[in-house]
């Protein structure tokens, strides 16, 4: 497959996922909407918009091609894969409060991407987080908790009821990133 073929596969998937997390958050009825959305110019909303495929490949580069490609030559996998995973949560700590279903569904991300780095790549992973990442942002919710709605403001503004750090921490999300993770172990060949 090529690789624009993969990249473009992860980021739907990436996205895609998230649209399922917000779908099932508002069929529930675990979501405020603000009736009127924050205004952003076209120019402000492209830019921001864009900058998601960068942040995403700079966390992938830390958290998946350093943390395990690099340091797996080093400790061996499976020391880096979960150094991999403990710094990608702990990196997340101060977007908001982390309860126990927040940091199991970083530990989940950490571990989808980390399979997806070391089966496809870097460029393919960062696809598959900016994927993500767009989407939630996409809908008004805050990216990786609610501190970074200021550096990231949304479209509109989405909140997660009883949740202060969005989508990303309620057990929703742990149901759609399990469902994730099961579809990439039985389909994907990975070469662990």
């Amino acid at each position: 497959m090529l690789l624009e073929h993969e990249v473009a596969v992860a980021f739907a998937a990436g996205f895609f996922s998230f649209i399922a997390v917000s779908l099932l958050l508002g069929w529930l009825h675990l979501v405020d909407h603000e009736s009127v959305p924050s205004r952003l110019g076209a120019v402000r909303f492209f830019t921001t918009a864009f900058l998601f495929l960068p942040m995403a490949l700079v966390e992938e580069f830390l958290f998946r091609w350093l943390a395990i490609g690099q340091l797996s030559r080093i400790t061996g996998l499976i020391p880096a894969f979960l150094f991999s995973i403990v710094a990608f949560v702990v990196a997340h700590r101060p977007n908001g409060r982390l309860r126990f279903t927040t940091i199991l569904n970083l530990a989940i991300v950490s571990v989808i991407l980390g399979l997806v780095f070391l089966q496809w790549g870097l460029w393919v992973v960062a696809a598959a987080h900016a994927g993500w990442n767009l989407a939630e942002w996409g809908l008004g919710y805050a990216v990786s908790g609610q501190k970074t709605r200021a550096v990231l403001p949304s479209p509109a503004r989405r909140e997660v009821k009883d949740e202060p750090f969005g989508p990303e921490g309620h057990a929703v999300a742990t149901v759609v990133l399990l469902l994730v993770l099961a579809v990439l172990l039985t389909t994907a060949r990975l070469h662990l």
